[in-house]
């Protein structure tokens, strides 16, 4: 295996490019390992998967700078990119631009089919040239792109490549000691392959004696006897027909045969498969279908663990490298938003932080502890009726909300349909959270139900319009008192007061806009904003 050498850049300056080997061969040299290597693709594969996870989300930015992601930035383009980075350790994407200057397409680029133009004299690319085979370019003529830099380009090339020391042009696999290891598993499997073809044996000699007189026909039609009986239909001829035998002996075969040959086999498979894995960083070969010895039941906590420790110092920092290349292109068009992917283990999503959405609202409300506070009443919060409160005058002060008091406190719950259509609504209502008017009132500037705003904007008042227009719910509000050695619902000493006798007494009871107690349906244009 030490014969491999990387091939040697080669530089045409009369075309202005720059390939990766002859032919920009090098590429197709990775892609053979990782088709011929089954511990590499296992690797390959796996960390592409961890990468994408359950795909992209955004972090920051609005609604609408998020569906113009979505639209210009598929799935499979993604993933497509993430094998080429993990494979090659670049990718190139292809950034097309709409007539009017808009951006209207992230595409993927097989990076085997790119080749950077040469450096100018600032030691900048400025172009990129394309061609579907370098072998003929003839036939496909290397077609010139502008380099990615935000002017106004119908279409231009992002090359995603990673800062490598003495690498101005390509990048190499992170994993580039391995290969010479993928392709010794490679030849290992194809030695075994065809030692089965040849009947498990290194080949055979077939003596026969000269006292056999054959002619040529009956020496053919031999062969073909023996072809059929000794060896594999896809491998045959793995035997040598010696017509110099003993004299007097019958027709012998002698199989060729290398003791131990299997230890040996046995230990280079094992060895290629140790240095790929420290080749790509593995932290646990479990975690690629790789069984150690010991039992199963005891690495659960081993295999946690090491995904963890995976996704920390591997899987992120390579998916960092995407999504700053997917930011900048889409800050270069006016589309400022925060990129991340959304992991796909739940234990490794609990050590990544960023996977959650700020613009979802499910962080906020809360669940009132029953430990520390009785539910002593419930309405539309219509303040034209009474509201009686359970009171013994004292208690201890614990205000979370400026509506609270000193020994109650005050919260929203979402009610109505409970068959409801919309995903907010849904959500509401599968949450059964309760919440303070400083949690709604948030919510006004929280993309949580987009498109129901004025104009069909992102945002507007939850706390007015609820799930938007003809939306069947409302907030009904909840008083809480607090449970303690001064404050017991239970008690005889406890009384119930109005709302207006609690005023009287200094207890402050808020005051809402009618319309919080009011579905929009009943509202002014059936709560539909135009505004």
């Amino acid at each position: 295996m030490n014969s491999y050498q990387r091939p040697k850049l080669v530089e045409n300056k009369s075309k202005g490019y720059v390939l990766n080997g002859n032919h920009n061969e090098f590429y197709q040299y990775v892609i053979d390992r990782y088709n011929g290597s089954p511990t590499n693709a296992a690797i390959i594969n796996s960390y592409v998967d961890l990468m994408y996870g359950q795909g992209l989300i955004k972090t920051s930015g609005s609604t609408n700078d998020w569906l113009k992601v979505k639209q210009a930035l598929k799935s499979n383009e993604i993933r497509k990119t993430l094998l080429d980075f993990q494979l090659f350790g670049e990718a190139s994407l292809q950034v097309i631009q709409k007539n009017k200057g808009e951006l209207s397409e992230i595409a993927h680029v097989p990076k085997q089919k790119i080749a950077p133009g040469i450096e100018n004299k600032d030691g900048d690319i400025e172009e990129y040239f394309f061609s579907s085979n370098w072998r003929e370019t003839t036939k496909n003529k290397p077609e010139p792109f502008p380099a990615f830099s935000g002017k106004p380009e119908k279409q231009s090339i992002y090359n995603i490549r990673p800062y490598k020391a003495g690498k101005e042009y390509f990048a190499d696999p992170d994993y580039l000691p391995g290969l010479a290891y993928a392709e010794m598993e490679e030849e290992i499997a194809n030695f075994y392959v065809s030692h089965i073809q040849n009947g498990l044996s290194f080949g055979y000699i077939i003596n026969v004696p000269p006292s056999m007189v054959m002619t040529d026909e009956e020496k053919d039609n031999l062969e073909r006897k023996i072809k059929a009986k000794l060896t594999g239909s896809s491998n045959a001829g793995k035997f040598v027909l010696s017509f110099n035998g003993a004299e007097g002996q019958s027709i012998t075969v002698e199989a060729l045969e290398v003791n131990d040959a299997h230890k040996q086999w046995e230990y280079l498979t094992k060895e290629a498969r140790q240095q790929l894995m420290t080749a790509h960083r593995v932290t646990s070969p479990m975690l690629f279908g790789i069984k150690d010895g010991t039992g199963f039941g005891n690495n659960a906590d081993e295999m946690d663990t090491a995904e963890a420790q995976l996704m920390k110092r591997v899987i992120k920092p390579k998916q960092r490298y995407i999504l700053d290349a997917l930011e900048e292109i889409f800050l270069k068009y006016g589309i400022n938003i925060g990129l991340d992917f959304r992991s796909l283990s739940d234990n490794a999503a609990s050590l990544d932080l960023a996977v959650q959405e700020p613009e979802s609202f499910e962080h906020l409300g809360e669940h009132v502890d029953a430990a520390e506070f009785d539910l002593v009443a419930e309405n539309e919060v219509d303040y034209s009726e009474p509201v009686e409160l359970a009171t013994t005058g004292t208690a201890r002060p614990n205000a979370k909300s400026a509506q609270d008091g000193e020994d109650f406190i005050i919260r929203y719950k979402y009610r109505g349909s409970k068959t409801p259509e919309r995903t907010f609504c849904k959500k509401m209502m599968q949450a059964d959270k309760v919440y303070r008017r400083e949690d709604l009132i948030q919510m006004e500037n929280i993309a949580v139900n987009p498109g129901w705003g004025p104009k069909g904007a992102d945002t507007y008042s939850i706390w007015l319009y609820k799930g938007g227009g003809n939306c069947h719910h409302k907030w009904f509000r909840q008083i809480y008192l607090k449970k303690g050695a001064n404050v017991d619902v239970n008690s005889p000493l406890a009384k119930m007061i109005s709302v207006a006798q609690a005023k009287r007494e200094g207890k402050t009871i808020p005051t809402n806009p009618n319309e919080v107690a009011i579905e929009p349906r009943y509202l002014d244009n059936q709560g539909f904003l135009k505004k």
